[in-house]
C-alpha cells in the first residue's frame, strides 16, 4: 500500500525536519568518509593542520551539498505534496543551498587554503601577482593572460601568468554551475517523488534511489569528461572552459523537464 500525500501542507517545522532527516545522515557519512578516505583527519597539532582540515571539509561540503539536494526534494514532496507551496519551498531551498555552495567553493576555500599554507611557511609569493584564487583573483589572472599571452602555457601554481585562459574560465564558471545543479537537483527530487506517488513502498524507494544515484553519478562523470584540464595535460588541447562548466547541466535539466512532463501527463490522465 502506498502512503498518500498530505492534502494540507503542514507547517515549516515539519518539512524542515523531514528535509534535515533525509539529508543530514548522508551528509555526515560522506563528509567523514572523505576525510578518513583522503587521510585528511588533522593530527593534534595546532593551528596549521587544523586549517588544512577546515579547507578539506569546506571543499567536500561544496562538492557534496548539490548532490544531496535530490533527497531534500524527495522529502519536500512527501511533506508538502503537489502544490505551489512545495515548488516555492523547493526553489527557496535550492537557492539557499546553492548560494552556500558557491560561497564555500569560490570564496571560503581559497582564503582558508592560503592561510593554511602561509601558516606552514609554504611559498605563497605567487598570490601577490593576482591575489587569492577567488573570482576576483581569477578574473585578474585571466585578463593578464589574455593581454600577455605566454610562449608556453603551464598549470603550475607558481606560474599563474602562464595558466591557460580556458582553464581559468572553467575555474570561474564551475562554482556557479554547481550551484545551479543544486537548484535543478532539488526540483528533480521533488518531481521524482511526485511521479512515484501510488507506487508500493519498496518499489517507490528503489525507484527514487535509482533515479537519484544514477543521475548524480552520470552528472559527476560528465563533470570529469568535460573538464578542460585533462586534455590540456594530455596533449595541450584547449577545450572550452565555459562549455566544460555548463554542458553537464544539460543532463539534470533534461531529466527535470522530462519528469515535469510525465508528472503533468499523469495528473491530467487522473482527471480525464
Amino acid at each position: 500500500m502506498s502512503v498518500a500525500e498530505p492534502a494540507i501542507p503542514p507547517g515549516a517545522r515539519h518539512w524542515t525536519g523531514a528535509t534535515a532527516k533525509a539529508v543530514l545522515p548522508w551528509f555526515l557519512l560522506v563528509i567523514v568518509a572523505l576525510q578518513f578516505g583522503g587521510l585528511r583527519w588533522p593530527p593534534w597539532e595546532w593551528p596549521q593542520p587544523f586549517l588544512l582540515w577546515v579547507w578539506s571539509v569546506a571543499n567536500s561540503t561544496a562538492l557534496v551539498l548539490p548532490f544531496l539536494l535530490f533527497p531534500a526534494g524527495v522529502a519536500l514532496a512527501k511533506a508538502l505534496g503537489h502544490s505551489r507551496r512545495a515548488f516555492r519551498t523547493a526553489i527557496g531551498v535550492g537557492l539557499l543551498v546553492g548560494a552556500c555552495t558557491y560561497v564555500l567553493d569560490a570564496w571560503v576555500e581559497p582564503v582558508v587554503y592560503y592561510h593554511a599554507l602561509a601558516g606552514q611557511g609554504t611559498e605563497t609569493a605567487h598570490v601577490e601577482k593576482f591575489g587569492l584564487d577567488t573570482p576576483v583573483g581569477i578574473v585578474r589572472n585571466l585578463r593578464y593572460v589574455e593581454a600577455n599571452p605566454p610562449q608556453q602555457y603551464h598549470l603550475s601554481v607558481e606560474r599563474p601568468e602562464q595558466h591557460p585562459p580556458n582553464v581559468l574560465r572553467w575555474f570561474l564558471h564551475q562554482p556557479v554551475a554547481m550551484a545551479v545543479f543544486g537548484l535543478t537537483n532539488v526540483m528533480l527530487g521533488m518531481l521524482a517523488a511526485q511521479l512515484t506517488v501510488g507506487f508500493r513502498s519498496p518499489i517507490r524507494r528503489n525507484t527514487l534511489f535509482a533515479i537519484g544515484v544514477g543521475s548524480g553519478v552520470a552528472f559527476f562523470l560528465l563533470l570529469i569528461a568535460t573538464s578542460p584540464i585533462p586534455p590540456f595535460l594530455r596533449d595541450g588541447t584547449f577545450h572550452s572552459g565555459v562549455a566544460g562548466a555548463w554542458l553537464p547541466l544539460s543532463l539534470p535539466i533534461g531529466e527535470t523537464l522530462l519528469l515535469y512532463y510525465l508528472v503533468g501527463k499523469r495528473r491530467y490522465r487522473r482527471y480525464v
